[in-house]
């Protein structure tokens, strides 16, 4: 039987709010962005406003492979195999906020 590794995701907005002083609105974007020296330490998270489960990656396994010899993200990423083409209704761009369309 064919085994595969799937990345599944279930993204949760995460916000802060930050107070920025910049000459511009486009610079104070653009500082609140890339602002490494404020850390983020007043993080909510928005389960509210969180996406649908959406597959983001997947391969399928040689027979060969022993999953127990590496992490699943090895296999995903770094082992070299080929990913699968996604189903258009299994990604973000077309689920609904309550799951797959």
């Amino acid at each position: 039987m064919p085994r595969y590794v799937i990345e599944r995701q279930y993204l949760v907005p995460m916000y802060e709010h930050v107070f920025v002083e910049a000459p511009t609105a486009e610079a104070a974007f653009r500082k609140a962005l890339d602002d490494i020296e404020q850390p983020w330490e007043n993080v909510q998270a928005d389960y509210e406003s969180s996406r649908a489960t959406t597959i983001e990656r997947a391969v399928e396994l040689p027979t060969s492979i022993d999953i127990r010899a590496f992490s699943l993200a090895h296999l995903l990423y770094d082992a070299g195999l080929e990913t699968l083409p996604i189903p258009d209704d299994l990604t973000e761009d077309n689920v609904d906020e309550v799951g797959f369309v």
